[in-house]
């Protein structure tokens, strides 16, 4: 082998290798939640006792600067789910994080918000990563985009991983038959099931 091939070859192993480990851990993570998701193992939320928190908010705010408003006087951040759309002086907003969510009904009339906070434990947060908004669905809290960033780029490494290893495979002369065998049946047993899935 060339010495420009060989250097290739070396470099491409110990990326195949340190690219591997450091995507392990997100991989884990999306293995164990389809795991659960599978076999319809859900959190079990908890629910602390509600509280009522006095806040000051103008009668022309709607919206997402309602919601923002709010949670800025509440303190409280993460994902939101809900626009701030006001319905008989109330609206109601979802703060989501890994492991817990923060229920907050906002009460435009007495101003105050009513806070049910939930727990979801290590399966919620589990799941609330597997199924995160990711990048493209515009994540409004800073940590849901790095992790955003973050799964792309263990998609990004996971081709890499498939490309580097088919190739570093190739090389190993002795382990070309079994390979062929191995991916072969890979490919047969996906067309098998992806046969009856699509109707054809």
């Amino acid at each position: 082998m060339p010495v420009k091939s060989q250097r290739f070859a070396v470099w491409t192993r110990a990326l195949h290798l340190y690219f591997g480990l450091f995507i392990s851990p997100f991989i884990l993570i999306y293995a164990i939640s389809t795991l659960f998701l599978n076999h319809s193992i859900r959190a079990r939320p908890s629910d602390k006792e509600p509280t009522v928190v006095p806040i000051s908010v103008g009668a022309d705010l709607d919206g997402m600067d309602l919601v923002n408003s709010v949670l800025g006087q509440l303190g409280l951040s993460g994902e939101i789910l809900g626009q701030g759309v006001v319905r008989n002086g109330k609206t109601m907003i979802r703060v989501v994080r890994p492991g817990a969510i923060k229920i907050v009904t906002i009460d435009l009339e007495k101003q105050e918000a009513g806070i049910v906070e939930r727990s979801t434990g290590l399966l919620g947060a589990i799941t609330f990563l597997h199924f995160n908004p990711g990048l493209h669905k515009e994540p409004n809290w800073a940590i849901t985009k790095l992790w955003g960033w973050l799964a792309d780029s263990v998609v990004y490494l996971a081709l890499f991983l498939t490309v580097s290893g088919t190739y570093l495979w190739f090389l190993l002369r002795t382990e070309r038959r079994a390979g062929l065998i191995a991916t072969g049946a890979g490919v047969l047993t996906f067309i098998l099931l992806l046969v009856p899935l699509i109707g054809l």
